[in-house]
């Protein structure tokens, strides 16, 4: 009875294996795909952006673009020339796709990038079993050559994240299956076909014209071995062929419908690739355009599986010696020849790699297309092999080293997830720690980044982050979620609290700076870190408390503006402050601009002259203050020179302005002195009341820390008595002082808890100044500042300020166009008889028309003084100060002379010096 039982069982077993068995490969083939695209959707999130996938993106928009109607799309975004000769056959669908599907959001984005190129690697894995199965008639031979092309670790990573290596890749395997396709068919549309595929295929890399010659090759063998008629056929063929395959690279590429020439153009960039680029090999950085001839062999050979590279060299000699032993078979058509062609579509692209020394960087990724023909001559040598083997047990070790190669890809692609792009085989020192890292680079596109960023998302949880933009890290956001981008802000790196280097940036830069508070490692080497400043390495309560603190400190000062952002000038007067209560991201990568309008136009730099304004722009984290609670604040400097007005505000490449406000800057063209008078360099007021008053630059500044309401409501009283009542306007000339009362709110504004107000005055010689503050017909208080001390002030100042700068002119004394529109005489060591000379002064503007009528035939406006009128001696020192005219002056000429005696001296200049 057990017996019998035991004899059903063999026949059930046997039964199944012929089921099996009876299972057409391309049921097989579907079932197995099935199987690696479940998985893909599994873990199509784990990967991180490769480092050309946002370029890629961006090519395809502009083709995209220019496809629907924009006819400068190319030329315009696509500013560096090779990127237009990029071809968008497999990119298209991409976005094609994306916006079929609405996606706005850029993790849905790039998942749908990386779910749908994994897709087509897979359907590349199927057309490798299928030719397979066609040139063996073997289904398991062809299962295996399938599954070796999708089981290298490395493609199978690329195979999410490179939507340029990995579709070129199948797009090369789908060529070599229509070239099988079309001479066991002879047909002309099956050429046609062939030419198309191969059209599409050279539309991603130039690698793929190789087959045109090839195709046509083994038909001019067909030619020459067939007679008569059958000749004509195979002619139409290779016309068909070639035709098909230019108009098919023709047709997907747009670069190419003005100008179909380009094509040639094309051929010689993408060949000889301008990037130039270092790469890290066998310990030693060498250019990528000058690589050695074994560069490309050794990566390849240290990066397969070992057994499927074993194999696959035993097979690629099987048919050279094959090809060698039977030369006529070799140029017949049958599978000889096909794997002729097969072993020349691996060892030519070396070749001539090395003959040209093609631009190859990133490992071997440009040459990934040679695994698929590898993988074919792999499944031809073990199939060689196994026809020599004689006895079941020679059988069915073959059977054995082949699931012991699909086993060992299995556990590789699985134990190395999700890094599968940095797999190394047992030829080179896997167990040294570091040592690999020396040797070769490992994660050269950077898809690790992704892991860092959710390490700190992690590790500091609902607080801002400032990361540093350095390398792919921006990249790898994009794979984030919208809540985790919001929190990652990118900044400089000597803003950044957080940075993360690659092993390729470690291996230059040595140890990383910073204190390393997590690391990525693959085989005991270090493919990631991310450091950290000594606050953020403390931890997250340490950082919540740095970043309130630092908004506390900038998030303060008088409101200027009302907007998107507050601006406000901070508590010192230095700094413009830029300040929200509920922020977010697209607040902060937005960049700010500040446009700053000088009172004159002598203090911008020489590039900003035309247009009229100092244009400043600068990024959010630039001298950030912090974030808190979701309110942010950023700040600039503002530059020392008097400032008339400001426009600013934000604005985000192509979107143009986000918002924008102008203000007159009241106070701001005086903050310089208002900082000098805190800081100490005014020694004393000028005058002293319930104001402190200040003399500067021919202006008075009034000053009071910890100033009322009623400091502020209460108007002031100007009375300006000039040394020559001519010089009154005609309305004051019988009052005999010149009135420039003001208000609190026209001429000041508050700085800190202090009150400060600026009053120009005129550049006629003062006698004296009486000021003060009124309250109806109430003085509150008085202050009084005689014209010998005005001008002792301003002599003081200008020998303060002016004597270590370079002057317009030097002779006797040294003449500087100085603030304010005016001039600056110096003289070190002053005589008498300095100051007793006239001093003369003729400005010759720009234009006649500017001038007084009484000048106009003169050709100069006189401006004559004394020294008395505007100068004092200090210390030994002789400082006089005359105001220009404040229309634009093209020369000045300037000295002093004694009448009757002539010129003393003489200085001219141009007005620009």
């Amino acid at each position: 009875m057990q017996l019998a039982n035991c004899r059903d069982g063999r026949r059930g077993i046997a039964q199944q294996a012929l089921a099996l068995r009876r299972i057409p490969f391309p049921a097989l083939a579907v079932a197995v795909c099935l199987l690696f695209a479940a998985v893909g959707v599994a873990v199509v999130d784990d990967y991180g952006v490769g480092v050309d996938e946002v370029r890629q993106r961006l090519i395809v928009s502009a083709h995209a673009d220019y496809i629907t109607g924009d006819r400068d799309a190319l030329t315009d975004r696509l500013s560096i020339l090779h990127d237009r000769f990029y071809g968008v056959a497999f990119e298209l669908p991409l976005l094609l796709a994306e916006r079929a599907l609405r996606l706005q959001d850029t993790r849905s984005i790039y998942l749908s990038r990386h779910l749908l190129t994994h897709l087509f690697f897979i359907a590349g894995g199927f057309c490798c079993g299928l030719l397979a199965w066609r040139m063996f008639n073997n289904r398991w031979l062809a299962l295996l050559a399938m599954l070796l092309f999708l089981l290298h670790p490395r493609l199978y990573a690329h195979s999410f994240f490179n939507s340029k290596d990995i579709p070129f890749t199948v797009m090369f395997v789908i060529a070599l299956y229509h070239t099988h396709r079309a001479f066991r068919r002879d047909t002309l549309r099956a050429f046609v076909l062939l030419g198309i595929v191969v059209g599409l295929a050279a539309n991603m890399r130039p690698f793929a014209l190789l087959l045109i010659p090839a195709v046509l090759a083994m038909l001019g063998l067909d030619w020459w071995q067939t007679p008569g008629d059958g000749r004509r056929r195979i002619l139409i063929a290779a016309v068909g062929f070639v035709a098909a395959a230019l108009l098919s690279i023709y047709v997907s590429h747009p670069y190419y419908w003005e100008n179909p020439l380009r094509f040639i153009q094309g051929i010689q960039v993408l060949s000889q690739h301008p990037n130039m680029a270092y790469n890290l090999f066998q310990g030693q950085i060498v250019r990528s355009d000058a690589v050695p001839p074994g560069y490309i062999p050794v990566w390849f050979g240290i990066t397969a599986p070992p057994l499927a590279l074993l194999i696959g060299i035993l097979g690629a000699a099987a048919v050279g010696g094959r090809a060698l032993r039977h030369p006529w078979r070799a140029l017949r058509r049958g599978e000889l020849r096909f794997c002729v062609l097969l072993l020349g579509c691996f060892v030519l692209p070396i070749a001539i790699a090395i003959l040209l020394q093609a631009n190859i960087y990133d490992g071997w990724r440009q040459m990934y297309f040679l695994w698929a023909p590898f993988c074919l001559l792999a499944v031809a040598g073990g199939r060689y092999i196994y026809t020599y083997l004689r006895g079941n047990l020679g059988r069915a070790a073959m059977y054995a080293a082949a699931m012991a190669m699909i086993g060992s890809a299995v556990y590789v692609v699985v134990s190395l997830h999700p890094h599968q792009q940095i797999y190394f085989n047992l030829l080179v020192d896997r167990e040294t720690p570091e040592r690999l890292r020396g040797q070769f680079a490992m994660d050269y596109w950077g898809a690790s980044f992704r892991e860092g960023l959710e390490y700190l998302l992690q590790r500091y949880p609902e607080m801002p982050l400032r990361i540093s933009s350095a390398g792919p890290s921006t990249r790898s956001a994009k794979m984030l979620r919208d809540t985790e981008r919001q929190r990652i802000f990118f900044v400089g790196s000597d803003l950044a609290d957080f940075r993360l280097a690659s092993d390729t940036k470690i291996n230059k830069a040595g140890k990383p700076s910073g204190t390393v508070i997590h690391a990525i490692k693959v085989y005991n080497n270090t493919i990631l870190t991310v450091t950290a400043t000594e606050a953020a390495a403390a931890g997250p309560a340490a950082m919540a408390e740095l970043y309130r603190a630092g908004y506390q400190a900038v998030a303060v000062g008088e409101l200027l503006a009302e907007g998107e952002f507050d601006v406000h000038i901070s508590k010192d007067g230095a700094n413009l402050v830029y300040a929200k209560a509920d922020c977010d991201l697209d607040d902060m990568t937005a960049w700010f601009f500040l446009h700053l309008f000088p009172v004159d136009e002598r203090y911008l730099p020489s590039e900003s002259v035309q247009r009229g304004y100092e244009n400043r722009v600068f990024p959010f984290f630039k001298g950030l203050g912090g974030i808190a609670e979701g309110r942010c604040a950023a700040q600039t400097p503002l530059p020392n020179y008097p400032i008339s007005r400001i426009r600013t505000g934000q604005y985000h490449g192509s979107q143009g302005n986000l918002w924008q406000a102008e203000f007159p800057a009241r106070v701001l063209p005086h903050l310089a002195e208002y900082r000098d008078i805190k800081s100490g360099v005014y020694q004393e007021p000028a005058a002293s009341g319930n104001f402190d008053v200040y003399f500067s630059e021919n202006r008075l500044l009034y000053i009071k820390e910890q100033c009322s309401t009623a400091d502020r409501e209460a108007n002031f009283y100007l009375h300006l008595v000039p040394q020559y009542a001519a010089d009154l306007p005609d309305e004051r000339r019988q009052y005999g002082f010149d009135n420039l009362d003001f208000r609190f709110s026209e001429m000041g504004t508050m700085l800190n808890s202090d009150c400060v107000a600026i009053a120009p005055l005129p550049d006629y010689p003062i006698d004296h100044i009486r000021t003060g503050q009124f309250s109806g017909a109430n003085q509150l208080w008085r202050a009084e500042l005689t014209g010998e001390k005005l001008k002792r002030l301003a002599a003081s100042e200008a020998i303060a300020v002016y004597s270590g700068l370079e002057p317009a002119a030097r002779f006797e004394w040294n003449v500087y166009i100085g603030g304010g529109n005016r001039l600056i005489y110096l003289k070190k060591s002053c005589a008498t008889a300095d100051m007793e000379a006239r001093f003369y002064l003729h400005i010759i503007p720009q234009d006649a028309a500017d001038l007084p009528g009484n000048r106009r035939e003169t050709g100069f406006e006189n401006r004559d003084f004394r020294f008395g009128d505007w100068g004092a001696m200090v210390e030994g020192r002789c400082a006089a100060t005359a105001g220009l005219p404040d229309y634009p002056i093209a020369h000045i000429r300037t000295g002093q002379y004694i009448p009757g005696q002539g010129n003393l001296w003489q200085a001219d200049f141009p007005a620009g010096r």
